[in-house]
């Protein structure tokens, strides 16, 4: 039987991203997923204001803005000693990017949206099928044994892109994952009737995490808890880690008290894991396939998007010239590297700061008396400003003087 083109082992973000675009140049293009759409998805739900530019290229904007969402405009943020700040997203900074606010919603929503776009591209999409193993046969293609249900077969394909998650099956068949040492779980649930919210998220950090808030609509805020795995209070139930670290966070905690869960406490994690490379012979991977590091930044959704057009670009070249291997396709590490490097450096600089609450308190309050520099982060994390502006000496002796 003729190989496929390529096959996508994922279709969140990434996955149905990268099906799009290849299908809608007329590339043979199958798209594998062990859920069957619309499904619920631990995730923060929220998608920086740049992300919008993507969605828009994938013709599914317009269809998600008619859903149940939340515009926000920037970002609440308070310190383990209280200490809050504001930062608007198109605040004082000079940059304007695609769209002032970011689209808050449920990824069953999302997530549905974008596979049937990449159905309607032409790609073919396998739903609630699992992959159970990786081989290259002797031709130099890509055999991938996927099952579903009770019935098992094996399709192959000149590239497989690995779209498929944290504990990603073709990175650890690539043999390039890699982990760090603080490493991070999250627990996620929504919520009805939380008091205070507004049109901004809200992150409030304590020693050993954070919770993160945001409205969704229709009345309902996305709550999640991330906490370092070796400060857990105790091991159990999702539900009973979630409610235990919320202790943590009294203020919080008390705005939720007057509220409704909704959905089950749901779990991710944990973090801190990169690979050494997102490429190998006849293999590329994208989104939390190829790293996941922390998501305080918020940017999962759109570093899944952007880095699928970057996947797509360097695909449809090999596809073309014939040349898939790992040192053709490096070409894609490279553009990774020039497009998230500077977000890279961000995230861990953040880390580190919320993994140390005296500098998170010193931090939070040079930012709540300059709101100019609030609005820069804030900026980053929403994809609108360069991560190298604030990673400049300069703005780095105004955030510790």
């Amino acid at each position: 039987m003729k190989p496929h083109d390529v096959i996508v082992v994922g279709a969140g973000p990434a996955g149905s991203a990268v099906a799009t675009l290849l299908a809608e140049r007329g590339i043979d293009v199958v798209c594998l997923d062990r859920a069957t759409f619309p499904r619920p998805k631990p995730c923060a739900e929220y998608l920086s204001p740049e992300a919008g530019r993507v969605l828009a290229r994938l013709g599914v904007l317009t269809a998600l803005r008619r859903e149940p969402h939340e515009r926000l405009v920037g970002m609440r943020i308070t310190s383990p000693d209280g200490t809050a700040f504001v930062g608007r997203f198109a605040g004082n900074h000079g940059h304007r990017g695609f769209s002032n606010y970011g689209l808050a919603l449920p990824r069953e929503l999302l997530d549905a949206h974008l596979v049937r776009a990449a159905e309607r591209s032409g790609a073919v999409i396998y739903e609630g099928t699992a992959v159970e193993a990786l081989e290259r046969d002797p031709d130099g293609t890509v055999r991938v044994r996927i099952r579903s249900g009770n019935r098992r077969e094996s399709l192959r394909a000149r590239l497989v892109v690995g779209a498929d998650g944290l504990n990603s099956r073709v990175a650890s068949w690539l043999g390039t994952v890699r982990h760090g040492t603080r490493r991070c779980i999250a627990l996620v649930t929504h919520m009805s009737a939380v008091e205070g919210m507004t049109d901004v998220g809200e992150m409030h950090v304590a020693r050993g995490g954070y919770v993160g808030l945001a409205p969704i609509g229709s009345g309902i805020t996305n709550v999640a808890v991330v906490a370092d795995v070796n400060s857990l209070p105790c091991r159990g139930t999702p539900k009973l880690l979630f409610e235990r670290l919320l202790g943590r966070f009294p203020a919080v905690a008390e705005r939720l008290a007057g509220g409704r869960r909704l959905t089950p406490v749901r779990g991710a994690g944990p973090f801190a894991r990169w690979t050494s490379r997102a490429t190998g012979d006849g293999v590329m991977l994208v989104g939390d396939a190829a790293d996941f590091y922390d998501p305080f930044t918020g940017e999962g959704i759109y570093a899944a998007l952007h880095g699928a057009e970057l996947a797509a670009a360097r695909a449809e070249q090999g596809l073309v010239t014939g040349r898939l291997a790992a040192r053709d396709l490096a070409a894609y590490d490279r553009d990774r590297r020039k497009a998230f490097g500077g977000k890279w450096v961000l995230e861990r600089v953040i880390a580190a700061a919320v993994a140390t609450p005296i500098l998170f308190n010193h931090l939070a309050r040079r930012l709540s008396a300059r709101a100019a520099l609030a609005d820069l982060l804030v900026g980053v994390a929403g994809d609108i400003v360069e991560p190298s502006r604030v990673l400049r000496p300069g703005f780095l002796w105004q955030l510790v003087w």
